[in-house]
């Protein structure tokens, strides 16, 4: 607990001192503020009355000397009157408004004398000429929620509207992730009525709790607003280095509204195979069906008063995974495959499951409730609870090169509750405060399906079959306790707008995991008498795996056998840590046009205890011999990090050139502080050599019963396995954004936006293995790249006692630019468009895909070495992004109306890179059995050694010339590697093609209004996702390639007695693979639906 006791001092303090900036750390609210002049002259003393009048909530305020005003904390939505009075003066009534998420709405008004009429001013606004805003944000209201294209109603349906964002495909390494200005997604942050809603132990794709069970947190029907902050120069938004994802919960009012639903799709609503294979004949998937149903109710328990809203929704999902044999690359057959399961059968009694269809099951329910308490004109209460369950069963996605078995899926139910309560409260006229509590518990239980049984890889030539249990989700259980607190206090001085704020977060996690809980054995293709005999082939012949790993607890005292499954306790220790953040601001009013926003906030990120069981014997024996190879800075096992505060200081601008809202520039520059996936530092509780360890054993047989794995293959060394180590002074992720932009009027009611931003990297992890000896031979010819010798444990290991010791550090090498360009058009008729274009570069040395620390350095594409990695494209790097949203309303014959919404998304493909397929073992510096290593690309056939390739009886099918010819013919054709001929392939300068995708949604409504003034509403709609390949089979394509590494060319061993590669090369045709299932993938999906309204 080094270095805490002062913080919380700190924090105790402050919490007293700032008991807000109305939209706090996540944004909840608005503000309304303006300059009561008469006769050209600011008048001091009128007072200002806004009501909200779907609720009848009052917010009021009397203007300063300065003739100006400020309405705080006010609700979003409307519609809102606002009256001035002031004696002797005729009332000013300004009708119609209706508030975005973070908007400042400037309101001028003129008071004149008392006459007989009373003049009346009905307004709306665009929101895009918001005197608040300083950099890129989008804004979402409950308009374009409802009018949204939306299947699988997640957040990311509608935060797709950012120009800058890039979605992953169904099949993509970070698939379903939303990832924005070329970031990590896990470094997002996502708040719920300004409580946090993040994985914050960062496991989930989608960045949501719940998001690995494939449930959202939240249903659309009880969305009010969403806003997406990408560079918000307010010190009161915090926690993201990516972008920052604000929701409100929709509120009850005055009338009684309501809403039950249902959707449904299945196979006959689903598109054909998509394929440019002809010889693959084009079908449905398998039967499935995928309905959701719900209800939502507000209204009021005391009018003007109390308020509630509630919703519920249940969803029941299945999702076909179809595996297309003409597609694959390796050799196996359908009869080899077949026989791969009767051996299993046979010899283990042991049924892996089919491996041709294995449909994805999800199962969901959402509850929400809130109230809302309009205590007085100062003081309003929001209270809102959420439950979310969900149950989901997953499988592997098969691809061109890879090809898993039914139980090499697994299990995974997943339940939050989230509690969320907000106090908003203005005292006076010049002060304003604004408190938020949130607690969110998530329980996430990963399991295998079937009963517990080894993994076996078995590489089939350029691919890879897999078959047996999941071995990451035999001990897998993951506990978040998150409370949030946030209080922010306004001081309003004339032109000053003064805030002072803290947001805390407090984490309690507990994380019982290892890799390998079920043993992994791997049968690598060999070569026999110059010809390659694939892994299916040799366990089909009955040989023994090349090596086998199987991670375990360690004993603890009194302990006499190993626990196997989520009943593995030693392994997963709970930990508490907690980020503060405090920060002051000041918003100057310097004219009636030109608003200047300058902010300093300060993060301290603190681990609250260090590990429960210290490796001493690490730390005096192991760190000296680490110490002699590489810079520990100050690293030691069962050490957190010192605790560092992490400045960030902001300026905004925004400037209304012309003071008439025609012409707005904005921009401004500042430091973002992101929380880190709390998987990376909960490494150090879990891997310190005493928790776990990891047996490796090479030609050992596969042990099928889990009591012979605790005799056989239990490693009884301690210490040993891994370690994780972090730097002593290791800084959470940080980035400096830029940002310039101009809004401006164009004819025919066109606003047109270009924006610039610019990001650096200050801070991000760095990942070493400093168990590795550093190598001392390389490669013999054109590729001279070194080599290590990892497989060799007393030569090639520092400590042959560990197996990996990984050291987590921080970078400040990457960037990342982004240009967009914008058109936006509100119609009187009832038509909405928009439509933008967005170019994103990124660049980055660790892109963090992993989730164990050793993972992250592993996965690293690289020449030199993965503990020398080259800054390189990243694999958030979003290329070309175009989008457009079109929405038209019609109303006809007083009962009927017809909704036509249109989304085009059309983006740059996944990058990908060219890798060696080689298991790592070209340059033997892992036991990762996937490929990283990226190509030479050869300039001349003397730049490389190929081998003949030769059949069962030994007769030559492909000469070394013959394969030199195709190879040679694919490079020239290849865009990117024809430029690369006598050089290294670069880390994701490839790219799959150009992906075009529209989706439509079309709503029909019918309606009726009874005497009391109620309208009840039929409504049916049609959802398409990708009704583009609706319209054209070959059209709508999405592309992926598994794992963002292509293996182009096989490494098969080296010459005798030298460091000489050999290789052999088949032309494998296109690098990608076409999505075949799922809402982002290439195949039309389609939902109906039925609802009813009132």
């Amino acid at each position: 607990m080094r270095k805490t006791l002062p913080f919380f001092g700190l924090w105790a303090v402050l919490c007293m001192v700032f008991t807000s900036h109305a939209w706090a750390q996540g944004a909840t609210s608005a503000r309304i503020t303006g300059v009561v002049m008469t006769e050209g002259e600011p008048l001091p003393g009128a007072t200002v009355i806004a009501v909200h009048l779907p609720t009848g909530f009052e917010y009021g305020t009397v203007t300063n000397a300065d003739g100006r005003f400020t309405l705080n904390n006010v609700n979003v939505g409307g519609p809102y009157r606002i009256t001035t009075s002031f004696v002797g003066f005729d009332e000013s009534v300004t009708e119609g408004m209706s508030l975005s998420l973070g908007q400042t709405l400037d309101l001028p008004v003129e008071l004149r004398e008392s006459s007989v009429t009373l003049e009346e001013i009905v307004i709306s606004g665009s929101g895009i000429f918001d005197g608040n805003q300083t950099g890129a944000e989008t804004k979402i209201n409950e308009e374009t929620i409802t009018s949204m294209p939306t299947v699988e109603r997640g957040l990311n349906d509608f935060t797709r509207l950012t120009p800058q964002a890039s979605v992953g495909n169904a099949a993509a390494v970070n698939s379903g992730a939303i990832s924005f200005s070329g970031i990590n997604n896990r470094f997002n942050a996502i708040f719920i009525d300004g409580a946090v809603n993040n994985d914050v132990f960062g496991l989930a794709n989608s960045g949501t709790n719940g998001g690995q069970a494939g449930i959202s947190p939240i249903s659309p029907d009880a969305l009010e607003q969403i806003q997406v902050v990408l560079a918000p120069y307010d010190v009161t938004l915090g926690g993201f280095a990516g972008g920052g994802i604000n929701a409100v919960t929709r509120s009850g009012t005055n009338d009684f509204e309501g809403s039950a639903y249902y959707f449904f799709r299945n196979e006959d609503l689903t598109g054909k195979t998509p394929t440019n294979n002809e010889n693959v004949e084009r079908t449905k998937l398998a039967p499935y069906t995928v309905q959701t149903y719900g209800a939502r109710l507000g209204g009021p328990i005391i009018k003007n008063k109390l308020f509630f809203f509630a919703n519920v929704e249940v969803e029941n999902r299945e999702e076909p995974r179809p595996f297309i044999i003409d597609d694959y690359l390796g050799g196996a057959t359908l009869a080899d495959l077949d026989a791969v399961r009767q051996a299993l059968i046979d010899r283990y009694a042991y049924d892996p499951g089919g491996y041709l269809n294995n449909a994805q099951t999800t199962d969901g329910l959402k509850i929400l409730g809130k109230l809302d308490w309009n205590i007085n004109q100062n003081h309003k209460l929001s209270m809102r609870h959420s439950y979310v369950k969900g149950n989901t069963k997953i499988y592997p996605r098969p691809s061109t090169t890879y090809l898993s078995f039914e139980n090499g899926g697994y299990i995974f139910p997943s339940t939050t509750n989230s509690f969320a309560a907000e106090l908003k409260s203005n005292f006076g006229s010049q002060l304003s405060n604004n408190l938020i509590f949130g607690v969110t518990t998530v329980r996430d239980d990963r399991d295998i399906l079937g009963q517990p049984f080894p993994s076996i890889i078995l590489q089939d030539g350029p691919a890879q079959v897999v078959v047996g249990t999941d071995n990451f989700s035999y001990s897998n259980i993951v506990f978040q306790d998150v409370y949030t607190l946030t209080d922010n206090f306004n001081l309003y001085k004339g032109k000053h707008t003064f805030t002072f704020g803290t947001h805390n977060e407090f984490f309690k996690i507990q994380n019982l995991f290892t890799i390998f809980s079920t043993p992994q054995y791997l049968f690598n293709n060999v070569i026999r008498d110059a010809e390659q005999v694939s892994g299916v082939n040799r366990f089909l012949n009955g040989e023994l795996p090349d090596r086998v790993l199987f991670g375990h607890e360690q004993l603890a005292p009194g302990q006499s056998q190993i626990r196997l499954g989520d009943n593995a306790l030693n392994l997963g220790p709970t930990f508490n840590a907690m980020q503060m953040a405090f920060y002051a601001q000041d918003e100057f009013q310097a004219s009636r046009n030109l608003k200047l926003t300058l902010g300093l906030r300060a993060d301290i990120p603190v681990f609250l205890e260090n590990p429960p069981l210290e490796n001493t014997a690490f730390n005096t024996t192991t760190v000296p011999l680490l110490e002699q190879y590489y810079d520990l800075k100050g690293a030691r096992a069962s050490n957190t990090p010192n605790t560092q505060v992490l400045w960030s200081p902001r300026v905004g601008l925004n400037w209304d050139v012309n003071g008439d809202k025609s012409t707005q520039l904005r921009g401004g520059a500042g430091i973002f502080t992101s929380r880190v996936p709390w998987v990376w530092p909960g490494g150090m509780y879990i891997r310190n050599g005493l928790n776990s360890s990891v047996f490796f054993g090479v030609n050992t047989p596969i042990y099928a019963n889990p009591d012979q794995w605790r005799t056989n293959l239990f490693n009884s060394t301690s210490p040993s396995g891994d370690v994780d180590l972090f730097v002593e002074n290791f800084k959470y992720p940080q980035i400096f954004r830029a940002s310039a932009a101009v809004d401006q009027q164009l004819p025919w009611g066109l606003v047109g936006s270009v924006e610039l931003l610019y990001t650096k990297t200050l801070n991000n992890i760095n990942v070493k293995s400093v168990n590795l000896k550093p190598s001392e031979t390389n490669l013999q010819g054109a590729d001279d790249r070194p080599r290590y010798n990892w497989s060799d444990a007393n030569a090639g290991r520092v400590d042959p006692t560990y197996t990996n010791i990984t050291l987590v550090d921080n970078t400040s090498e990457g960037y990342t630019w982004n240009f967009t360009a914008q058109l936006r058009k509100t119609f009187p008729s009832g038509l909405t468009s928009g439509a933008a274009y967005s170019f994103t570069r990124a660049y980055s040395l660790f892109d963090g895909l992993g989730f164990i620390n050793y993972e992250n350095w592993d996965d690293v594409l690289s020449v030199e070495g993965k503990n020398h990695p080259a800054l390189g494209r990243s694999d958030f790097d979003a290329g070309s992004r175009v989008t457009a949203f079109l929405s038209y309303r019609q109303s006809y014959l007083e009962h009927a109306a017809t909704s036509v919404s249109l989304f085009l998304n059309g983006q740059s493909g996944q990058p990908f890179s060219y890798v060696y397929n080689d298991n790592n073992a070209l340059t033997d510096e892992s036991n990762n059995n996937s490929s990283t290593n990226l190509i030479y690309v050869p300039a001349a056939q003397s730049e490389i050694v190929l081998v003949d390739q030769v059949n069962e009886t030994g007769d030559v099918v492909k000469t070394a010339a013959q394969q030199w010819q195709e190879l040679d013919n694919y490079l020239n054709n290849d865009a990117y590697l024809s430029t690369r001929r006598g050089q290294y392939a670069e880390r994701n300068r490839s790219r799959t093609p150009f992906e075009t995708v529209v989706d439509l949604k079309l709503a029909q409504d019918f309606f009726v209004e009874t005497s009391g003034g109620t309208k009840h509403t039929l409504q049916i709609t049609l959802d398409v996702f990708n009704v583009t390949n609706l319209l054209n089979k070959n059209w709508g394509r999405r592309y992926f390639v598994s794992g963002g590494a292509f293996p182009l060319i096989n490494f098969v061993g080296f010459e005798e007695g030298t460091n000489v590669p050999t290789f052999t090369f088949n032309d494998p045709g296109t690098p990608y693979s076409i999505v075949q299932s799922g809402i982002y993938s290439a195949r039309w999906n389609a939902q109906l639906g039925l609802r009813y309204s009132f």
